[in-house]
């Protein structure tokens, strides 16, 4: 069975174009690049409906033809060196490159950003660009309009007069910092303006025939959200371009809560007839958002972890809670049927797949890519790209593929490999017509036999003997019970509490309990005198902690007796004999362990639970005062006023 799939790869050494399963063989008509010290390769683009690959060299601009999955033919080769960034246009019709500024021999800056048109390798414009980020113009789903930013001003061409006609349209606002073009045969434009002054930070979502031709003011917008909080952004837009999704960030948390700073989601509709912030009950940063491919439900990652994971609709209702755990990527597969949330990075790797409509059985499979970078579905949905990339991690570079039921189906090991990808399939009806991914079966298709490589890969994890997973625990506290020190509450609060647990050996301590400690919780010293026979030392002589010296005498005495809690020794009392000494002692043991503490375990977890149930009365208190005050609550405060009753029944059965 011939294979429907491409996927390719960027190392050090060589650029690759490389077919799906079943086959996992080089892609005909094109031989691996090998790169050497004078040309290598910075980067490579498919376009979003499959059929241009961009690939750019130290020397030149190489545009292939890709329709085909199985072959490739060599379109263009453009003599643009030193290209570091492309990006296509929504159907493929234009690609932009970037390159780091420079300046020709007269020292004059030269343009940095062009565009090139697919179907001739010509170039249809140039700018000047100084930062990479946010370089590459957006131009609208039917390729008919292009807008970039410049500063604080949009300008707007059309790509094929962009030298004839220049700009056709503009919007000016002050404080103008990013902006995000929507899909549709309608598009909108929305525009971000930071904080300044005290004023808020907004967006502001524009019509763009509106904004042509230029108008001589600024339009009223059909949709706008203000708010605070906000230095950076993050706009998604769902497929149909009706509704934005838009993270803020601050660099600082100000509560001192986060080292990342804080997060905020909020929603808006792209008519003007709805907008909010995005209500999530759990504590902590957002690790990531994403819509699904129906346009009409989102995702979200956020809290501490163990991160919560839920699937919101368009209005913002919670359709299904996910669970918590370690996790801070989410993605859809392009049929919207299948998504996977993921814990990279710093985190373990697992990943973790769901079927959309079988949410009660909850997550389906899970399977282990650690170390990874890259995560990406392919065009049919069923299988996943996961790539170790350099210089995050320099050994064990390559490629995985893995089945959506958790099987690895392909290993292919690169040595420093930089970049890895699936080439989109999306199907196009007509020129003029949406981009639409192929079918997925109603049931799960079942995997395909891995390929050799992949059972090489894991005969031989199957061969490696298996660390112990879990944290690390130093040997002294290895068997003994985790300790509760840092445990959160309900909230995802840490609670700093004593231990409840009965007196046990203290990791490092020598054997000796936390009994046998002395005064103030300091360990005993082995072979010197305690604390309880300081008062059988002999008269005149200083018993230990007494200040000796100029400082000592009277007064010094009388602070060290402060400090222990004792009355300032007399000279009666230095010489009142050693048996009334010992009858003011204590007659019943000193208590140890449980005794200490309060008593057993079940009574420190009773005592633990009465004080998070009167923390969240007070809390409530709190809120029902703020409300009896006009202030308007979220609907989260409102519901957690509708749990007093129950809590306050909770606490009189406690």
């Amino acid at each position: 069975m011939a294979s429907t799939s491409q996927w390719a790869y960027r190392s050090q050494k060589s650029i690759g174009l490389m077919t799906g399963p079943p086959s996992f063989a080089p892609v005909s008509g094109f031989d691996r690049e090998e790169a050497d010290s004078s040309n290598p390769t910075r980067v490579f683009k498919y376009s979003p409906d499959g059929r241009w690959c961009a690939m750019a060299m130290e020397k030149h601009f190489l545009l292939l033809s890709t329709a085909d999955p199985t072959s490739s033919v060599r379109a263009h080769t453009i003599e643009v060196p030193r290209v570091v960034d492309i990006a296509f246009s929504p159907r493929g019709g234009y690609v932009s490159t970037w390159q780091r500024p420079f300046k020709d021999a007269e020292g004059n800056n030269v343009a940095n950003l062009k565009l090139w048109r697919t179907s001739d390798g010509a170039e249809v414009g140039a700018w000047e660009r100084k930062s990479q980020e946010g370089c590459h113009p957006q131009i609208n789903e039917e390729e008919t309009h292009l807008v970039r930013q410049v500063s604080t001003e949009l300008q707007i061409f059309e790509p094929d007069a962009i030298k004839d006609k220049g700009v056709v349209g503009r919007l000016r606002l002050e404080g103008m910092t990013s902006y995000e073009l929507g899909a549709g045969s309608k598009p909108v434009v929305a525009v971000f303006c930071g904080e300044k002054k005290g004023a808020p930070a907004s967006v502001r979502v524009y019509p763009l025939a509106s904004l042509i031709p230029s108008p001589p003011e600024p339009p009223a917008p059909i949709s706008q959200k203000t708010f605070f909080k906000a230095d950076k952004i993050q706009m998604k837009w769902n497929r149909a371009g009706t509704s934005l999704l838009f993270m803020t960030s601050t660099d600082v948390d100000r509560t001192n809560k986060s080292y990342y700073g804080e997060t905020n989601l909020y929603m808006m509709s792209a008519r003007g007839d709805f907008d909010c912030r995005v209500s999530l009950d759990k504590e902590g940063p957002i690790h990531d958002f994403e819509w699904s491919t129906n346009g009409r439900e989102f995702i979200v990652i956020y809290g501490y972890m163990p991160a919560k994971a839920t699937l919101f609709s368009f209005r913002v209702n919670v359709i299904a809670e996910l669970g918590t755990a370690a996790r801070n990527t989410v993605a859809f597969n392009p049929q919207g049927r299948l998504f996977c949330l993921a814990g990279f990075g710093n985190l373990s790797g697992s990943v973790d797949v769901w079927d959309r409509q079988q949410l009660s059985k909850g997550k389906l499979f899970t399977f282990d890519a650690s170390n990874s970078s890259v995560l990406e579905w392919s065009p049919c949905g069923e299988y996943l790209l996961c790539a170790t990339l350099s210089p995050r991690l320099r050994v064990e570079n390559g490629v995985k593929i893995w089945h959506c039921t958790g099987n690895l189906i392909h290993v292919d090991m690169i040595d420093e490999l930089y970049q890895a990808g699936w080439r989109p399939g999306f199907k196009m009806a007509t020129d003029a017509g949406a981009r639409e991914p192929p079918a997925f079966p109603d049931a799960l298709p079942s995997p395909p036999a891995p390929s050799p490589t992949a059972k090489e890969w894991l005969d031989k994890v199957a061969a490696k003997p298996q660390r112990p997973t879990g944290a690390y625990r130093p040997p002294g506290a290895r068997g003994a019970a985790a300790s509760d020190a840092y445990k959160r509450d309900e909230d995802g609060k840490i609670m700093m509490s004593s231990s409840s647990s009965p007196a046990r050996t203290v990791p490092g301590s020598n054997g000796h309990s936390a009994a046998a400690r002395g005064a103030g919780g300091r360990r005993q010293v082995p072979g010197a005198s305690s604390s309880s026979s300081r008062g059988n030392s002999q008269p005149g002589t200083p018993a230990p902690g007494t200040p000796t010296g100029p400082k000592g005498g009277k007064k010094g005495a009388a602070q060290a007796a402060k400090r222990s809690g004792t009355s300032t020794p007399t000279p009666n009392d230095q010489a009142a004999p050693a048996s009334a000494i010992q009858s003011e002692q204590p007659s019943a043991p000193v208590a140890s362990g449980a005794a200490e503490v309060g008593g057993s375990a079940e009574a420190g977890a009773l005592d633990k639970r009465l004080r998070n149930l009167t923390k969240k009365l007070k809390a409530i208190e709190e809120l029902k005062a703020r409300r009896n005050a006009g202030e308007k609550l979220e609907q989260t405060q409102v519901l957690k006023i509708a749990n007093e009753a129950e809590l306050r029944k909770e606490l009189a059965d406690l």
